[in-house]
């Protein structure tokens, strides 16, 4: 199976094209920084909520789309990282996406944690790209990259596994600093690993939940091609997504890395 994957977990995605329509802003960095601030708000937000995770996953050889399956989780954004479960369990356990679902093409990090490690550290190297339309709205592009000295995107295919460098673009709403699409793709992977590329599309919306709006990627799409040729994509779609109560409770279980088992704060 392909896992990606990172210690913080950050993903990859499809760079698209971008129609500069409106006149560079006075201060680029200025304007970078109160981006930050708005992310950094709505991130904050992220431990208190779980979703319903549907990704249907397709392959594509010679040609020919089939359809493989599809994989159905919980996930919840914990203490700066993503906990999954399996539909009907009780618990969000300490245990890698890759535990959850052990066959096939999967990765982790859409929820929050890949634009969490993006915006929120100081890992990524920004670069103003203009302005123009994305997913039906005036944007504000920026392209950034992260290094490999500074990266912790991990890559895992059978038995081998790297850390890679990465890079891609995001997409701001021209006039609320919302996120609108974010994208990430990997290039430079080491041939041993068997895989040449990696993309990842993030689509945002501002969802109300509770009492509280939610800034989440409502859909992704993962894509990643191997040293064969084959290109396998996984549609992502957050349903259901909801406040931790008192009949919700996220708690560390025992881990299958062998962890000690803790429990957070119930809600």
């Amino acid at each position: 199976m392909l896992s990606v994957t990172n210690a913080l977990a950050v993903l990859p995605a499809l760079v698209a094209a971008f129609a500069a329509d409106r006149p560079t802003p006075e201060d680029p960095e200025a304007l970078l920084q109160q981006i930050r601030g708005r992310t950094t708000a709505h991130l904050a937000q992220l431990p208190n909520y779980t979703c319903h995770e549907v990704i249907d996953r397709l392959l594509r050889r010679r040609g020919a789309w089939n359809r493989l399956d599809t994989v159905e989780v919980e996930v919840a954004f914990v203490g700066q990282q993503e906990l999954f479960a399996r539909p009907g369990e009780e618990r969000f356990e300490e245990r890698r996406i890759d535990r959850v679902v052990p066959h096939g093409t999967i990765g982790n990090g859409a929820f929050g944690a890949h634009i969490g490690a993006v915006f929120s550290q100081d890992v990524a190297d920004f670069k103003y790209a203009g302005t123009g339309k994305k997913d039906g709205h005036r944007t504000v592009r920026y392209d950034f990259s992260v290094p490999l000295e500074k990266s912790r995107f991990l890559v895992r295919h059978a038995a081998d596994e790297v850390i890679v460098p990465y890079e891609g673009s995001v997409w701001v709403d021209a006039d609320t600093l919302d996120l609108v699409r974010v994208d990430l793709h990997v290039k430079r992977i080491p041939s041993h690993i068997g895989v040449r590329g990696i993309e990842e599309s993030m689509h945002y919306k501002v969802m109300r939940i509770g009492g509280a709006e939610f800034l989440l990627p409502r859909k992704s799409e993962l894509g990643a091609t191997d040293d064969t040729g084959a290109y396998s994509l996984n549609l992502v779609e957050l349903r259901t997504c909801r406040e931790f109560k008192a009949d919700s409770i996220v708690k560390y279980g025992a881990s299958s890395e062998g962890s000690a088992a803790r429990e957070s704060p119930q809600q």
